[in-house]
């Protein structure tokens, strides 16, 4: 035996019993501490217990060692989280830390330093059903705390959010605390470093050989009380960058328009922001500056830079800058001062009130809704999808103050009328003027070419030169008032209608409708909020269009003068007094066969309303010029039905006829009617309702006369006493 081993039996035999008996135990529990630990670690018993909610958690990694109780070494980490709508993950070549044993005790898992090597991590956005974290309960006992005071990794290269990647050589020190069951959670202050780092979106760098530094620290709170980006309201940040970025150069799209896009070279950004809790601090700056290269469309030479300057002081300055380039329709120069330095969070338009400046400018907007928004009382009307906007204007406490222009060359258009839209490419003119506390915008929009379609957007009517004017009310203080007081003109000329039978949507059931032929439609109309007509005037007009009206076939050349006005707030109901309807040339058959060519007859509407709600209405006084009553006596009877002598009351000439006439769904009345000349006398009353007839007539010429009651199929001729016998029958219309 060895001395030394001799020597050392020796001291261990001196020792007392109960003493080598404890050292024996202790290092047998070290013993069974070193194989249960690292089987624990290096079998999937480990990965079993850590993943026990892996829809919100999971944890990987390859061989691991434990030497004494609390300390971990693991190699190849690959952790994966999901909440609410955001995957994340961290991966790291190797990691290992040490647990405090004691505050084991007070249910608190407390690990003073993680030191990482090689790590990477990102996050995504998850279109899927959000994973929603445990929520606060403050009856039930309190959930464990996990405390990482500090981890430390001075080899990160890179991490990712949604396509934006960054790489380079960077170092970290975090810290966090979370309480579980829905409990506070914190970033202590930690830090974040990078150089030579490469910004990416896609295949597209965004920056290169850059230097970031980050220091940040997120207060204590729960969900509930701070959800989602409502946490920068608890953020610390301050964010240094320095770094190259591409030059810019003018192509086309897809759609051959020209756009800015980034090409080789090298500009230059420089950022120093500090966020403190919902807003800048003073002194900060963001400075971006790209040369441009390459050729202008007409193949000359681009010159000058793009610049966008931000300066925080006690307010927020904004500066952007984009020399114009001639034929590509690309330019800006503006000049912004946002007052305060507070930033929101959810909508970002409520900075617009806290603006002012100057903005000159000629770019593609990808949406060109937000310019119809400004007048939100005319929801009828859009500008869709992209356009160039060409812009001169001033802005006032977020308003554009008088002078103030943008004119859009180009958009696709859609003004929405009583239900159906007009569509077309379309120029639009806004303009302020006024003074002052008396702003006056305006919008002209014009349309060389258009159509009207039906609640299916299938079209009808096909026209040129369009022409909307939309005004808000003069004396108002705000564009926001002037919205309320908005008015619109609507004016287009001959439109063309190529089947006459898309205007029976417009008629009330089916006594009267159009069974062909072609014609045109103009309208001068006001236009109320909602899209409905408060007033105008629409002119419709055919050649030989062919006709159905109660229950005999017409062709007419059709010349009709509606004049609308809005007769109550629903916007539903109208009035079309004055309203002309003239039919010229007109050809029909009666019921018993005889033809009648070059009819004529001129309505005049004195008295008139119109339900447009579905079914339409109609009820109006009429007088009426016609050539003869052939067209009235046809539609009580066959020509061989009435006595001999009124062949001449249906020659006699020219007659003035007046009456009422009330027309719904597929019923029309006719009451009230008097028709007559020196000559001979007619009067009339005749209900429609389907195919069925029920009415009176009566007719004099001279010393004749004769009454003719009709019900259903039935008639029955009244020749003695037939006036008396006439007025004794009631009226239909009361």
């Amino acid at each position: 035996m060895p001395p030394h081993a001799l020597a050392f039996r020796t001291w261990w035999s001196a020792r007392p019993r109960w003493l080598r008996r404890l050292l024996w135990a202790v290092v047998g529990l070290y013993l069974v501490y070193l194989l249960l630990a690292n089987l624990f670690l290096n079998t999937p018993v480990g990965p079993w217990a850590a993943n026990r909610k892996p829809e919100k958690f999971t944890i990987q990694w390859g061989p691991a060692i434990s030497w004494w109780p609390g300390y971990v070494r693991v190699w190849d980490v690959h952790l994966q989280g999901h909440v609410m709508h955001t995957r994340w993950e961290v991966r790291a070549a190797s990691a290992q830390g040490h647990v405090a044993v004691l505050p084991l005790l007070h249910r608190e898992v407390r690990v003073p330093v993680v030191v990482a090597d090689n790590v990477e991590g990102g996050a995504r956005h998850d279109a899927g059903a959000p994973i929603l974290p445990p929520a606060f309960d403050p009856k039930a006992k309190p959930g464990w705390t996990l405390r990482f005071e500090r981890i430390v990794s001075n080899s990160v290269h890179g991490g990712y959010f949604g396509d934006l990647r960054l790489d380079g050589q960077g170092s970290a020190e975090v810290g966090f605390s979370k309480q579980l069951r829905g409990g506070a959670m914190a970033l202590m202050p930690s830090q974040g470093h990078f150089t030579g780092a490469t910004l990416r979106q896609g295949d597209q760098v965004l920056l290169r050989d850059a230097r970031l530094d980050a220091d940040f620290t997120l207060d204590p709170h729960r969900r509930d009380q701070a959800p989602g980006i409502d946490k920068l309201l608890k953020t610390d940040a301050h964010l240094r960058l320095q770094g190259n970025t591409a030059a810019l150069s003018l192509q086309r799209d897809d759609s051959g328009h020209p756009v800015v896009r980034a090409a080789p070279g090298q500009g230059s950004a420089n950022l120093d922001l500090h966020w403190r809790r919902g807003e800048l601090l003073s002194g900060g700056r963001l400075q971006w500056h790209a040369p441009l290269v390459g050729t202008r469309l007409d193949g000359k030479p681009l010159q000058g830079e793009a610049r966008f300057d931000v300066a925080v002081d006690q307010d927020i300055v904004v500066h952007a800058q984009m020399p114009e380039q001639p034929g590509a329709n690309l330019k800006l120069d503006a000049d912004l001062r946002v007052q305060g330095r507070r930033i929101p969070l959810h909508d970002f338009t409520t900075l617009v009130p806290r603006a002012n400046g100057h903005v000159l400018m000629q770019w593609r907007f990808p949406t060109l809704a937000w310019i119809p928004a400004m007048f939100p009382q005319a929801q009828w009307l859009q500008l869709q999808g992209e356009g160039l906007v060409d812009a001169d204007v001033q802005v006032r406490a977020g308003q554009l103050a008088p002078g103030s222009r943008i004119s859009v060359p180009e958009a696709n258009a859609s003004v929405q009328v009583m239900g159906y839209y007009i569509q077309g490419q379309a120029r639009a003119d806004l303009s302020v003027d006024g003074e002052a506390g008396a702003l006056m915008p305006a919008l002209a929009l014009d349309m060389q070419h258009f159509v009207i379609a039906d609640e299916a957007r299938k079209p009808f009517v096909e026209g040129d030169r369009l022409h909307l004017d939309l005004h808000a009310g003069a004396g108002e203080r705000t564009v926001a008032g002037l919205k309320q007081s908005a008015s619109a003109h609507l004016v287009f000329h001959d439109a063309r209608v190529p089947d006459l039978r898309a205007y029976n949507r417009f008629l009330p059931g089916g006594q009267l409708r159009f069974e062909g032929g072609s014609g045109t439609l103009g309208g001068d109309v006001q236009l109320a909020p909602g899209g409905t007509i408060s007033e105008g005037r629409l002119q419709v007009a055919a050649r030989g269009a062919r006709v159905h009206a109660a229950g005999i076939a017409l062709r007419t050349d059709l010349q009709a003068d509606l004049r609308l006005r809005q007769a109550d707030l629903r916007g539903q109901n109208f009035t079309l007094d004055s309203s002309t309807v003239a039919l010229r040339n007109t050809s029909f058959t009666g019921p018993d066969g005889a033809p009648h060519n070059g009819w004529w007859a001129t309505i005049t509407l004195p008295r008139a309303r119109m339900d447009w709600t579905h079914p339409i209405s109609v009820d109006a006084d009429a007088r009426v010029k016609v050539r003869d009553l052939g067209f009235l006596l046809a539609l009580y009877a066959q020509k061989r039905d009435f006595p001999r002598w009124l062949d001449k009351v249906v020659d006699a000439g020219q007659t003035q006829v007046s009456g009422r006439v009330f027309w719904h769904d597929d019923q029309l009345v006719l009451d009230r009617v008097q028709a007559g000349n020196d000559r001979f006398t007619v009067m009339a009353r005749l209900r429609l309702h389907g195919a069925r007839r029920d009415g009176d007539l009566y007719a004099n010429w001279g010393v004749l006369s004769a009454a003719l009651e009709t019900d259903g199929g039935q008639r029955d001729w009244h020749l003695i006493r037939a006036r008396q016998w006439y007025e004794a029958q009631p009226a239909l219309l009361h």
